[in-house]
């Protein structure tokens, strides 16, 4: 140990010496291994780490899918007929639960505010073994038919919205203009299913209605499902019970209408943690991989640094041998200052990493999940400690194994080449070469992938979502009590009112009002029977996304008018209700020429409404630019159409969207005082929507960049060596008549076929890897040429430029000098 510390101290004393050396060796190792720790760090936290529950490894989520259907649902979710016919009589299942989450207007002393919340069937806190800090949580009973209406906060909730008081229990709260008793608090840190849920109500999951028929009409709800599997029961045993039990369900025609047409019903269960994370584990996997490979050529760079330092330090090792050191006393000193570097290193690393780990929940997407199970803790520590020891291996061994092997004899008399051995024999060039080699494989590597996912965010956002986001100003409107079947003329008056004003407004060019717009959280879907039959068909039931818009809705929103026109105030009083439909609807439920094409509606028993296709426009991804197409059909508020509580203003703007917003709140306070209002720019929730694939390439392209710079240094280091070393062969060939010019292309020739061996090797590893990122690619292959080609554009003009300034070095070399100095 004694003689350890003494080689350490030794070690440092060589870094002070070498403040260049070391200034470049901690500046490559702590981006490394910074780089590394906090990429683990999110992996762990996100992926890996247990979920704070007892039992957390039982715990699983619950779906079902109609095989091969094109489901309008954002997210796999289970029926209640489902729940019930396999919550009746399990034997895989221990404990089921489900919930589903939303938006509530609360009203508190006379004002009223938006709250995210959840509903809970009472099962759902006992099964993550959850106790209240104060009062009570939900009992049996409260999840059945005519329940109390009772809530309770989340800790969070409990401070932030109530001050914590704990008078609170026991007293009432309105919410969507219902009563309702807060009954218990939530120990602090608790929260679920986000950090965003506030408060949580009762959760009826209702059964099944008696006397359905498959295929007509009946009730039907879906929930997300929660699950505790019974000790030893694997995965595939739960699922093939669920499958079973999903297929004694009688599914009536609105289960087509959530889940799609298709197969069979299928049941899945998945890990709780691995199902929370499973639209960012792909992008995280590819990020850990892209991690490891800017580590690898850090190790690289810094084990060629310690081979060009070495040069200088051939004749110290020479003596020191000379006067009877070991070669393996040798080795490990080298080794030990690697291992000193690389600590420092490290624990610069880490720093970086804590600064990196501190500023994530500021840079990813607000639905990152398991945000706060990111921190740098023992694992993380654990894991920098264990990278340190193998950036030291890595980087140090190989130089170490070289400054020990030297042939003592020739390095006394200052020999060089094969006879002398160590830093200075073919074999150490070699081995530059070969490192220098594996860095400009991983660059190009990390360069092809990035280019990969740039590539595909840019196809993702040029995708034509059917409007146009700039300039929109969508003002969300909750009006208590607006739900009651008897307020459907004063909602529909209040609408018409709304947007009347708004278009009366300075700097609103268009205005309307939708039961729901892009990305937001509301989705309509409608059944009813076919509107036109093809040919030798049967007339059947058909289904689409149903909005009921005003008239300046479209223009408000931009939609694309591809045949036919757009609604007008004219149409409230037309006989013929007026239809408009997407392409999707068009292509798959109306003859070819749609526009003009009329047909009949029965809603109820002696009830008909005329109705007539009057325009076509572009399929709206409602739920993001990555969904299929949905069918989509667009009505005015007229006859039994009528708006609800929750309504949303379209307002297209002359310039600044958010300009508008204050004269907006304004607006709706004047005319419903008790509304709660939240307005918000579409092109925000664009922006929203691709945060995940932005946050993966920004971070990839930024890996792939540092790996470049790390194999340009590199190569400039190597050839830089290369050059003195070669100070007679140069002063020779020049001294025998070699020009300039030929100097200067024989160096680069050698540095640019260094740099092609890397590039090779890069493209054929990443035609084998990438095929792995298909999960996070869209638009795109894993083999897209493009990328392909621009690895190598990018990779050689700067390998040239990191060639040039040594070979005019090579160049500017006198032959009297350099054969005189040998």
């Amino acid at each position: 140990m004694e003689t350890f510390w003494q080689d350490a101290r030794y070690a440092l004393a060589m870094m002070r010496r070498s403040k260049g050396f070391t200034t470049a060796g901690l500046l490559t190792l702590a981006l490394g291994i910074g780089a590394t720790s906090a990429v683990f760090s999110v992996v762990y936290g996100v992926l890996l780490r247990p979920l704070p529950y007892p039992a957390a490894e039982r715990l699983v989520r619950v779906s079902e899918e109609h095989t091969g259907a094109n489901s309008p649902l954002r997210a796999p979710m289970l029926s209640n007929l489902t729940y019930h016919a396999w919550a009746d009589a399990s034997r895989t299942i221990e404990q089921f639960a489900g919930y589903r989450t939303d938006q509530y207007t609360v009203t508190l002393n006379g004002e009223s505010s938006r709250l995210v919340g959840a509903e809970l069937t009472p099962s759902l806190l006992p099964l993550l073994g959850e106790a209240p800090a104060l009062g009570r949580f939900f009992s049996p009973d409260e999840g059945a038919p005519g329940h109390a209406a009772v809530m309770v906060l989340s800790h969070r909730g409990w401070r932030e919205r109530f001050n914590s008081d704990p008078s609170i229990v026991g007293r009432g709260v309105t919410i969507d203009n219902e009563p309702y008793t807060v009954i218990g608090v939530a120990r602090p840190g608790f929260s679920f299913p986000t950090a965003d849920v506030l408060m949580w109500t009762p959760l009826e999951v209702r059964r099944p209605e008696p006397g359905v028929v498959a295929g007509q009409r009946g009730f039907i709800s879906v929930m997300f499902a929660v699950a505790r599997l019974r000790p030893g029961v694997t995965l595939a045993q739960a699922e093939a019970e669920g499958t079973a039990a999903v297929r004694t369900t009688v599914r009536p025609m609105s289960a087509n209408l959530l889940f799609g047409i298709g197969g069979p019903p299928v049941v899945h269960v998945r890990s709780m943690v691995d199902e929370m994370t499973a639209r960012v584990r792909p992008a995280l996997l590819v990020l850990a991989g892209a991690v490891v490979c800017l580590l690898l050529i850090a190790c690289a760079n810094v084990a060629n640094l310690f081979l060009s330092r070495g040069l200088a330090r051939q004749r110290e090792l020479t003596v020191r041998a000379a006067i009877g050191a070991s070669g393996g006393r040798l080795a490990r000193q080298l080794l030990t200052e690697s291992a000193v570097l690389s600590s420092i290193g490290g624990a610069l690393g880490l720093g970086l990493a804590w600064a990196i780990v501190r500023v994530a929940p500021a840079v990813v997407s607000s639905d990152f999940p398991r945000l706060d199970a990111i921190r740098l803790d023992g694992p993380t520590i654990a894991f920098t400690a264990t990278a340190v020891l193998v950036t030291t291996i890595l980087s140090g061994l190989a130089p170490a194994l070289r400054g020990a092997r030297f042939n003592l004899a020739e390095s006394l008399h200052g020999g060089d080449g094969a006879s002398a051995g160590g830093f200075r024999g073919r074999r150490a060039g070699r081995l530059r070469e070969g490192l220098l080699v594996a860095e400009s494989a991983f660059a190009v590597l990390l360069l092809v992938a990035a280019t990969l996912l740039a590539r595909s965010f840019i196809k993702l956002t040029q995708v034509d979502a059917g409007y146009t986001s700039e300039g929109v100003l969508a003002a969300e409107i909750y009006v208590p009590g607006g739900d009651a079947d008897d307020r459907g003329p004063a909602m529909n008056a209040l609408v018409h009112a709304l947007v009347e004003r708004a278009r009366a407004t300075a700097g609103i060019a268009a205005a309307g009002a939708g039961n729901m717009m892009p990305l937001d959280r509301a989705t309509m879907i409608a059944g009813f029977p076919a509107l036109w039959t093809a040919p030798g068909s049967e007339p059947g039931m058909i289904r689409a996304v149903s909005y009921l818009v005003t008239p300046g809705y479209p223009e408000a929103l931009g939609l694309r008018l591809h045949g036919g026109r757009l609604f007008t105030e004219a149409d409230y009083a037309s006989g013929t209700r007026p239809w408009i439909v997407n392409e999707e609807f068009a292509r798959l439920y109306l003859p070819p020429h749609p526009v003009g094409y009329r047909f009949e509606r029965r809603p109820t028993p002696g009830v008909v409404l005329p109705g007539e296709i009057v325009g076509v426009v572009a399929n709206v991804l409602k739920d993001g630019n990555d969904r299929k197409p949905q069918p989509e059909c667009y009505q005015l508020a007229r006859d039994q159409g009528r708006f609800f509580g929750r309504f949303e203003l379209v307002l297209r703007t002359g310039g600044q969207a958010s300009a508008a917003a204050p004269a907006i709140r304004a607006l709706v306070r004047e005319h419903a005082p008790t509304a709660a209002v939240e307005t918000v720019m579409l092109s925000d929730r664009v922006a929203a929507a691709v945060e995940q694939p932005r946050f993966a390439t920004t971070v990839l392209t930024t890996f792939a960049l540092l790996a470049l710079v790390l194999a340009s240094v590199g190569l400039y280091g190597v050839l830089s060596y290369g050059v003195s070393q070669r100070r007679r062969e140069l002063g020779v060939r020049a001294a025998l008549g070699a020009s300039r010019t030929s100097l200067v292309a024989l160096v680069i020739r050698e540095g640019l076929a260094v740099a092609g061996i890397g590039l090779a090797a890069g493209l054929a590893g990443a035609a084998l890897l990438t095929r792995l990122m298909q999960s996070v690619l869209f638009g795109v292959t894993p083999l897209d040429p493009v990328s392909f080609v621009t690895g190598p554009i990018v990779l050689i003009p700067v390998a040239l430029v990191a060639c040039v300034i040594p070979a005019l070095r090579a160049a500017s070399t006198d032959p009297a000098e350099a054969l005189r100095c040998e």
